[in-house]
């Protein structure tokens, strides 16, 4: 009795000590959740921010290596003559570098590749020293805003003036070229451990929600496998098929930022499970992620409605075309959901998206009654949102040609006129909101904005287009733009993406928010400065915002991890790593850009603090 009672209150004890322990454990746990949460400030008005394709011709200035937007090879003749784009296929290696050059097929003339970088977007070019390094021997050549013939391998600096073309003229097969970096001049000692730069990371702190519909290529995607993706190690992310998804989730985990994601339509089950795998593997567990199938699948000017039609008609789905593409909408979006459930077991980190045109109340409501019919969802999988783009103006541009007013019409006329179409976006927004609210869905809004952009062979109405270009740059757009994201928040409430970042301004759309990262007093930006971003504070429990001035590299890693501090400092910092439970699990001084060995460390989520004269920073950290 006396051995059992022993056992007794030893079982006791440990029973006793365990409990002391997962209560330590989850209150240090809340503790740092709700530290976390302070970190990110008062959402009062969530924003988000749809961010532009990866393109050589985009002001929006991505990665600290220019080389990762430039432009897919174009072929040439290695004579010199012949046509710009000869259209020959030079074969490539798997990171996308040609295996030789002068590549001969014994067809044709013996070719050579080149290609683009910052092509065409002016005052948005880096001026200055970039760094170039090219491995492999050959020779290549550069040419318009930088120039010179090298042989390589090479690592050099060389001035920057403008747009650049560069040529490979030799590549030898036996060590060809490969691995080429063309660094802008703010990064050339620290871009092995900045993938971004500073001025994109500091652009995105004040949103809450990363979009990537345009980053991943969603439009007339001819993705369908897993195979089909860019490889992250590709030599240029500028491909039809979008970019590689890692970078996504190193660029949410070093914002910590929330994603919105679009499934391509043609993706199979097996891709959906891949990049489901992908996102609960290395996205930062703390992260949501809004889960939308393609987009605007409604839009017959997009190349998916039809096929989507055409899909549901193999499936024996009837009805007119648009019926059947709308069927099958609410079939695939519940397959989606289904597959990333049964791989994101924690529900609450998925908000599954029902689109919608916002125009057409109805039809949303009819989207959502497909989606929830066993005909279409079968396991009956929920969805969360219904999400519209309720922009306004959009007729406006051709109201001007068809009453050939493109000559006469003034800017604050233009302006006017916009301001007359804020009832109709408000009124889809009310209507939309009744739909969702009747069926227990929050509304959010995937794009939003002003529309000031003609259609068809209007397009090509250069005095009109200059005219609009003009409105974008208004004063005056401010104070309607304030109007219009006052009325969101006010009745509708959810999230607001507006679409888009930056680009420049053609005749094509005026769609950036900004047209580069130096038009910063754009009114469209400083209507998201006075009326939404001063209403969320993004307050850290540092002097500095954290999110830029520390960075970790890669988050989550695996062997080791870079630590990249942006303040000034003439030595090395202090730096502590803390578990859950709040334990010190390693301590000592590091410098900015070194590595560190996290090898021997259990997988989890840890927490690394800086102590600075600048003040104290802390991140979460990922180890897999």
């Amino acid at each position: 009795m006396k051995v059992n009672s022993q056992s007794n209150n030893q079982s006791m004890l440990t029973h006793t000590l365990d409990m002391k322990s997962t209560i330590k454990y989850f209150l240090a746990y809340f503790i740092i959740s709700l530290l976390f949460q302070y970190s990110m400030g008062q959402n009062n008005k969530p924003i988000g921010i749809n961010i532009s394709s990866v393109s050589d011709y985009s002001t929006e200035l991505v990665f600290t290596d220019a080389f990762k937007q430039c432009r897919q090879w174009i072929s040439s003749n290695a004579s010199g003559g012949g046509p710009w784009d000869t259209g020959i296929n030079v074969p490539l290696n798997a990171n996308g570098y040609p295996l030789q050059i002068p590549f001969d097929d014994g067809i044709h003339a013996p070719q050579l590749v080149k290609t683009l970088m910052l092509w065409d977007i002016g005052s948005a070019v880096p001026i200055g020293n970039y760094r170039l390094i090219v491995k492999g021997n050959g020779k290549v050549r550069l040419s318009f805003g930088a120039s010179g013939t090298y042989n390589c391998p090479l690592d050099i600096l060389l001035p920057v003036t403008g747009q650049v073309m560069l040529e490979i003229l030799s590549s030898e097969p036996g060590n060809p070229i490969s691995d080429i970096k063309f660094i802008y001049p703010d990064y050339t000692d620290t871009y092995e451990n900045q993938i971004f730069t500073t001025e994109f990371l500091t652009f995105l702190k004040d949103f809450s929600v990363i979009r990537f519909m345009d980053f991943t290529r969603t439009n007339g995607s001819q993705v369908a496998s897993w195979a089909d993706i860019t490889p992250y190690s590709y030599y240029s992310q500028a491909q039809e098929s979008g970019v590689a998804w890692e970078y996504l989730v190193r660029l949410a985990n070093t914002t910590q930022k929330d994603i919105w994601i679009n499934i391509p339509h043609r993706a199979d089950d097996d891709y959906i499970i891949e990049l489901a795998g992908l996102l609960k593997q290395t996205l930062d567990p703390g992260l949501k992620i809004y889960l939308e199938y393609s987009n605007e699948l409604w839009n017959a000017g997009f190349s998916q409605n039809g096929d989507c039609a055409a899909f549901a008609a193999n499936l024996g789905i009837t009805g007119t075309p648009w019926e059947r593409t709308w069927k099958y909408t609410a079939k695939r979006s519940a397959d989606v959901f289904r597959i990333f459930n049964e791989v994101f077991t924690e529900d609450d980190r998925l908000i599954r998206i029902i689109p919608s045109q916002a125009a057409n109340s109805w039809l949303t409501n009819q989207l959502i009654t497909y989606f929830k019919d066993p005909a279409f969802n079968p396991d009956l999988v929920k969805a969360d949102a219904v999400a519209i783009a309720p922009y306004f103006g959009g007729e406006v541009a051709n109201v001007i040609i068809n009453n050939h007013e493109e000559n006469d019409v003034t800017i604050p006329e233009i302006i006017d006129r916009l301001e007359q179409s804020l009832p109709d976006a408000f009124e889809w927004i009310a209507n939309n909101k009744e739909v969702a609210d009747e069926h227990q869905l929050e509304l959010i809004c995937y794009e939003a904005g002003q529309h000031l952009v003609a259609t068809g062979n209007n397009v090509n109405n250069t005095v009109l287009t200059n005219k609009l270009i003009a409105a974008n740059h208004d004063s005056a757009l401010e104070e309607l733009y304030c109007d219009y994201m006052d009325f969101w928040y006010q009745h509708a409430g959810g999230l607001l993406c507006h679409f888009s970042s930056h680009g420049t301004y053609s005749k094509w759309g005026s769609w950036g928010i900004k047209e580069n990262f130096q038009d910063t007093e754009n009114p469209k930006y400083k209507a998201l400065q006075n009326c939404v971003f001063k209403d969320n504070t993004v307050a850290v429990f540092t002097p500095e915002n954290a999110a830029e001035d520390l960075i970790l590299f890669p988050n989550p890693a695996d062997q080791w991890i870079t630590i990249l501090l942006h303040v000034p400092a003439s030595g090395p910092f202090v730096y502590t790593l803390f578990d859950l439970t709040g334990s010190v699990i390693q301590t000592g001084m590091l410098h900015s850009g070194e590595r560190m060995d996290t090898s021997r460390l259990s997988n989890g989520c840890y927490l690394f603090q800086v102590q600075h004269d600048k003040g104290i920073f802390v991140k979460k950290m990922m180890l897999y």
